[in-house]
Order: structure tokens, then C-alpha cells, then sequence
């Protein structure tokens, strides 16, 4: 895929390639209580955090060292570049993020009453 390359290095570790892995779907942004144990109803207040499984997944591979990208649609508005950046501050390839002005990034409420 053209730009993976100068985006995720040069591809090269310790004389042999290294893997890409690009992570497809859907990415947005989770709104939880700041402790566990609140139903949603019962939640004083909400954090916002990057969501989506892909995400997740290209996440756990990047912060490691390992090299990932996201591939994925997201609105263009302010929570669709706040996880553009994300990505960046992970050191994950977002080159392949499509801005849809006709869309808005999705928002999720998450609880876990654990």
C-alpha cells in the first residue's frame, strides 16, 4: 500500500522486514465514569477514550514497538481528528483515515459495573 512505508518506517528490524498489521473498522470514542461500579444512569460524569476494536488492536501492537495502521472512516469533525492524533501519538500509520463531512464520529457509553 503506497505511504505505509515512509509512515511506519522503513520496515526494516534487526536485518529482517517487519510486519505490518492493518487494522480495519470502526473507531470512536467511548464515554465511561471515571470509577467502576456506576450504572450509566448513576455516573456522576464521563471521560472520553479512543475506542473500536481495530483501534484496540493496532494499539496493543504499536506501544510494544511493533509497526500497525488504521484503516477506517470517521467523521470530520473534532472527535474524528482527536483519534486521528491519537493514533499519531501511538505511532500508529493513520494515512489511511478517511474525514467524512457528511458523518459524524461515533460515540459510545460504556459502564462496567464490576
Amino acid at each position: 500500500m503506497p505511504g505505509f512505508e515512509s509512515s511506519c518506517g522503513n520496515g526494516v528490524s534487526g536485518g529482517k522486514a517487519a510486519a505490518l498489521v492493518v487494522c480495519f473498522g470502526e473507531m470512536l470514542i467511548d464515554f465511561m465514569p471515571p470509577k467502576s461500579g456506576y450504572s450509566l444512569a448513576q455516573a456522576p460524569s464521563f471521560e472520553k477514550a479512543a475506542g473500536g476494536a481495530p483501534e484496540n488492536v493496532a494499539v496493543g501492537i504499536s506501544r510494544p514497538g511493533g509497526s500497525s495502521a488504521f484503516i477506517g472512516k470517521v467523521g470530520a469533525d473534532e472527535f474524528g481528528y482527536m483519534l486521528a492524533d491519537i493514533l499519531m501519538e501511538n505511532k500508529e500509520n493513520n494515512s489511511g483515515m478517511r474525514f467524512d463531512e457528511n458523518a459524524r464520529t461515533a460515540l459510545a457509553f460504556v459502564t462496567n459495573k464490576g
